[in-house]
């Protein structure tokens, strides 16, 4: 009897200690994995699909897996396929896109139409009340926008169905030239960037405006207001849902705060700045290398200032992508893709056709975009 309960409690501890190597060894195996996942590199690629394109016009952007192809004649999403999930024609001279949650806004700059679509195709279009310099779109499908009005610059926000949720007019004396503007992902939030000039020195103003209940209770629903002297701000962001990042000429602030919007981080940089981008939570930086042996380099940051990783870019290029956890650079005959760890995964040339765009579309699947063809590689 006493033997046998001995018995018992060893097997006991012999299943535990086993129950516990194996979670220990299932750790070890699924780190190994994402460690090889994320810094394996490619050599070459082979061509999945071809097709060839309809036009040498269209432009294309990422969304959640998909591509959206556009132009002046109108606008369809593709998938990884190379099928077309829906095709709309409308007619602008100038498109412009901006994506948020899945949401597409194609608008027509200096033009007054505003075309909003998700992945089944169109929600809505509408008509702006005067001529576009920019606009974005939240999560929500509510559009903000920057219109022209003879020498000033006024400020519309809108419903889906184009009905006016607030409106406002802006010059150089109050408060500045509009240079930029967001939306939050929950459309509550609007941020804009003015240009201003005080005693003929330039700088910039960051205003936030809160439409939601929150902002009932302040003046000209204003939550919050920056001054930047001697700096401009060519462009902001909401990132990871209650930040907002002012993309400067010399670094990066990061604000917060949905009821007083404050500036919680600076980031400084001595290099100049030659091209930025950023996905919901990372931040992107390419400066000319002071190492001659390379031509750029890269620094991604989180929104609380700390380095994720830092690398030399030896790839001449006219556009950068973050398509999912990719950071993809290309010019008209190569591209090189770069993990945001800071791993080259792939560089080389591409094997026929001038270069339009690379977009990544699958685990290590892009769709190369030259100028007769649609293509789909897989990198190997």
């Amino acid at each position: 009897m006493q033997l046998n309960l001995k018995e018992k409690t060893r097997t006991k501890q012999f299943r535990y200690i086993a129950t516990a190597a194996a979670v220990v060894l299932l750790v070890v195996v699924v780190i190994f994995l994402k460690d090889y996942a994320d810094n394996r590199t490619y050599s070459t690629y082979e061509v999945v699909k071809s097709e060839k394109k309809s036009d040498s016009v269209s432009k294309y952007a990422y969304t959640d897996g998909n591509v959206v192809r556009y132009s002046i004649d109108g606008a369809a999403l593709i998938n990884r396929n190379l099928d077309t999930l829906w095709n709309q024609p409308y007619s602008m001279l100038d498109p412009r896109i901006d994506i948020c949650g899945g949401r597409i806004l194609l608008y027509d700059r200096l033009g007054s139409a505003i075309h909003i679509f998700n992945k089944k195709g169109q929600v809505s279009s509408f008509a702006a009340d005067g001529p576009i310099l920019a606009a974005r779109i939240s999560a929500k499908n509510t559009v903000a926008a920057l219109l022209k009005d003879g020498e000033n610059v006024s400020f519309v926000y809108y419903t889906e169905d184009g009905t006016p949720i607030a409106s406002g007019e802006s010059s150089m004396s109050d408060p500045g030239y509009p240079l930029a503007l967001t939306v939050s992902d929950d459309g509550g939030t609007v941020a804009i960037s003015y240009l201003t000039v005080d005693d003929g020195v330039v700088g910039s103003k960051i205003r936030f405006y809160d439409f939601s209940s929150r902002g009932h209770n302040h003046e000209n629903n204003m939550t919050g207001e920056d001054t930047c002297q001697g700096i401009l701000i060519p462009e902001i962001q909401f990132l990871n849902g209650d930040e907002c990042v002012a993309f400067r000429d010399d670094g990066f602030t990061v604000y917060k705060g949905r009821n007083s919007w404050k500036a919680v981080k600076n980031v400084d940089f001595d290099s100049e700045i030659v091209s930025t981008f950023h996905d919901g939570s990372h931040m992107g930086f390419i400066f000319r290398s002071e190492d001659r042996a390379h031509r750029y380099e890269m620094k991604i940051c989180t929104t609380n200032g700390n380095l994720v990783s830092s690398a030399y870019v030896d790839q001449p290029y006219t556009r950068v992508h973050v398509c999912g956890d990719w950071v993809i650079f290309s010019n008209n005959s190569s591209f090189s893709v770069y993990s945001m760890n800071g791993v080259c995964r792939y560089s080389g040339n591409v094997q026929a056709g001038c270069v339009a765009d690379v977009l990544r579309i699958g685990k290590n699947e892009l769709l190369t975009l030259t100028d007769y063809n649609m293509e789909v590689i897989r990198l190997k």
